[in-house]
């Protein structure tokens, strides 16, 4: 039987669609992530004759304890506000910010074998290329070596190593549009575009003859789902930039968020250019 008003369960929900109402998404996305837990006192209120205090602690993932820390008198209000007091308890808001462990997992792929924090975006991402059969093995390797130095907050290297992926992909594209190309009988388009594109002195080169071409034969594109070609096919580009920036003495560098968001973009892009790859010559 719950002794409490208000279960922790029922005041964290409450909490959450309280505080993504009111606009305040970052807290609420720590909360859907967070632990409320009551800590009953021994103390008596003094406002009703054997009625106790009742306060709670917020526990959080490590990185969002600050955040939840400059923003404690915001959610102890609310929280005061949701609580019905009782006979047994008078709650005197929230009063202390913990921390949650952070949860790993083991993960191994050929002879390595790496610790990673469970559901992060790099686990999740090694265990979505350990579990797809249409990556050959050298993409896989680049696409691992890029989270496993992501995790290790070695930005710059992992930056190359999924550019390194991305242009490996952007050949295997064009190699299969040229059989597209063949199967069609057109060998002066064919001999054209092995000519411009697949012996492109560089990715970037590679790229823009590559749009070229998709933007004047848009309509097998967008049988393959790729209605905006440059919007859609520009992610090479931005990728091939960024890891040219890290992999070069230019001075410029990323930030963890920018590769992590960069990383989450490829994972949606990639199953979409495998497709392609693969339909392309069967058109």
């Amino acid at each position: 039987m719950n002794m409490y008003t208000v279960t922790e369960r029922d005041m964290l929900t409450s909490m959450i669609v309280y505080l993504e109402d009111e606009g305040k998404t970052e807290l609420s996305a720590i909360l859907q992530v967070s632990r409320f837990v009551y800590r009953p006192h021994w103390e008596f209120s003094k406002i009703i004759p054997n009625q106790k205090n009742l306060s709670a602690s917020l526990r959080v993932p490590i990185r969002c304890k600050k955040t939840i820390e400059d923003n404690l008198e915001t959610l102890s209000d609310i929280a005061c506000q949701l609580y019905i007091d009782d006979r047994d308890f008078y709650f005197i808001g929230i009063t202390e910010v913990g921390m949650l462990p952070i949860q790993t997992e083991d993960i191994e792929y050929e002879n390595k074998h790496v610790i990673l924090e469970k559901d992060s975006i790099f686990a999740n991402f090694i265990k979505f290329i350990i579990d797809s059969p249409r990556l050959n093995d050298i993409q896989k390797k680049y696409l691992f070596e890029a989270c496993e130095c992501g995790d290790k907050n070695n930005i710059l290297s992992a930056t190359v190593m999924l550019g390194a992926s991305a242009e490996m992909l952007l050949i295997e594209l064009c190699d299969a549009y040229k059989l597209y190309l063949d199967n069609q009988g057109d060998s002066t388009a064919a001999d054209a575009f092995e000519r411009r594109v697949i012996k492109a002195r560089c990715a970037h080169d590679r790229l823009i003859e590559f749009l070229k071409r998709a933007n004047s034969n848009a309509g097998v594109f967008k049988q393959l789902g790729f209605e905006d070609i440059n919007l859609n096919f520009s992610f090479f580009d931005i990728i091939r930039q960024t890891r040219n920036d890290s992999g070069h003495p230019t001075g410029n560098t990323i930030t963890m968020e920018q590769f992590k968001m960069i990383l989450s973009n490829y994972q949606h892009f990639l199953p979409k250019i495998m497709d392609a790859i693969d339909k392309l010559p069967t058109l």
